[in-house]
């Protein structure tokens, strides 16, 4: 019955003119090491009017890297999403190459909770993974290409750079817990509270940083 409903939705994509695209995909995501975020694999969808010679899309992709946090390497979630403006290349065969640019947001979720059975201890790791949310700017470039599987269906094969704005607060738990851990652990001097927050502010200064993406999937023209 699924194949059989696959195979009724497919021949229904494919009958009449296209008027919009739907692509889902795999991802592979390299992310900067300035900011504190190991390589994942995400899984994404688009949607818009990208096969057009000039057309757009919208893109939402959530990827799974880890970072070094307070009990070592501890797994995260980036979303990413932006509007991009696309530009297709005609070439006359099943290969149809593209560029594309595009301004959206990355969000860096808090490291995943661990379990605990004390409700005190469960709200502050709550607030602690609010708090710990970072959103920031970032402008997106790059290309790729369809290959055309029939008229409304195609492989689609993207490269991608991502230009991310002020990801400074990214990395800076990870700083902080080790200057805690230095001067109160190994000097044995209480930190007040509030200190260590103002020093970080006082002496990093925002940086710009690159991810890579590496993408493929499928391509459906409604």
């Amino acid at each position: 019955m699924f194949r059989g409903g696959l195979f009724a939705l497919l021949l229904a994509v494919s009958a009449g003119p296209a008027t919009a695209d739907l692509s889902v995909f795999v991802a592979s995501v390299g992310f900067d090491e300035e900011a504190n975020l190991d390589n994942g694999v995400g899984a994404g969808v688009r949607w818009g009017k990208s096969s057009s010679i000039i057309g757009g899309e919208t893109s939402l992709m959530v990827a799974r890297p880890s970072r070094t946090g307070r009990l070592g390497s501890e797994s995260t979630t980036a979303i990413f999403y932006d509007a991009r403006l696309m530009v297709n290349i005609p070439t006359g065969t099943v290969m149809a190459p593209f560029l594309g640019i595009g301004l959206g947001a990355i969000t860096v979720l808090s490291t995943d909770l661990p379990s605990t059975n004390d409700r005190t201890d469960a709200a502050q790791a709550a607030l602690s993974a609010l708090a710990d949310t970072q959103t920031n700017r970032a402008f997106s470039y790059g290309g790729g290409a369809r290959y055309a599987l029939n008229e409304k269906l195609s492989l689609r094969v993207d490269i991608r750079r991502y230009s991310v704005f002020s990801v400074t607060a990214l990395a800076k738990d990870a700083l902080k817990d080790q200057i805690l851990n230095e001067i109160e652990g190994e000097i044995g001097v209480e930190v007040p509270e509030g200190a260590a927050d103002q020093f970080l502010n006082n002496s990093t200064e925002d940086k710009t940083v690159a991810h890579n993406e590496f993408s493929i999937g499928i391509n459906i023209s409604f």
